[in-house]
């Protein structure tokens, strides 16, 4: 999507009820964990003193699993996203990380889809199992992005990808190292 994560810091929000994830590797132990809705007001000034390039929520649906409603789960999918583009750091992104499977979810990602720029959307292979492939990602411009004068340059993109212990290898159907 023409960022290149190597240069940027990357910020990582956990959406999920406080847990002890002490444990993980730092690289992947998050950031900050959200609290109660009351505590909201301390991640977001918390988000403020730090410029990001790149923030990551992991779970937003989780809110709507911890009992609040739509309005509020998108309330605060738009302040993240206004907080961001304050900063006015070139190249800065809101990466949110949802998982669809139900009715209660579905609004809430279609609402998140209409205030996007991209939509990266990971599924399995329609034609089921494969050894050499793990799924697929479909990458579409959000409603955001259509809005942009330049906004013919990006076309929607779908590429197989392989999943291995210590990388993700993404290639263009058919173009896998074992078909070739």
């Amino acid at each position: 999507m023409g960022v290149n994560l190597t240069n940027h810091q990357i910020q990582f929000v956990n959406a999920l009820l406080p847990l002890d994830l002490s444990s993980l590797p730092a690289a992947t132990r998050p950031h900050f964990t959200l609290g109660p809705k009351e505590e909201w007001s301390e991640f977001f000034v918390w988000l403020e003193n730090q410029p990001p390039s790149v923030v990551i929520i992991d779970g937003l649906c989780s809110l709507l699993d911890q009992g609040h409603d739509l309005d509020t789960a998108l309330w605060f999918f738009t302040a993240c996203q206004r907080i961001i583009e304050s900063h006015g750091v070139t190249g800065a992104r809101l990466v949110v990380n949802m998982f669809v499977d139900d009715e209660c979810t579905e609004p809430l990602a279609h609402a998140v889809v209409r205030r996007s720029h991209y939509v990266l959307s990971f599924e399995a292979l329609a034609s089921g199992s494969s050894s050499n492939v793990s799924g697929q990602l479909t990458a579409v411009a959000g409603h955001l992005h259509c809005q942009l004068p330049a906004s013919k340059t990006f076309k929607p993109t779908v590429l197989h990808y392989k999943v291995s212990d210590a990388t993700v290898l993404f290639f263009s159907p058919g173009q896998s190292r074992i078909v070739l």
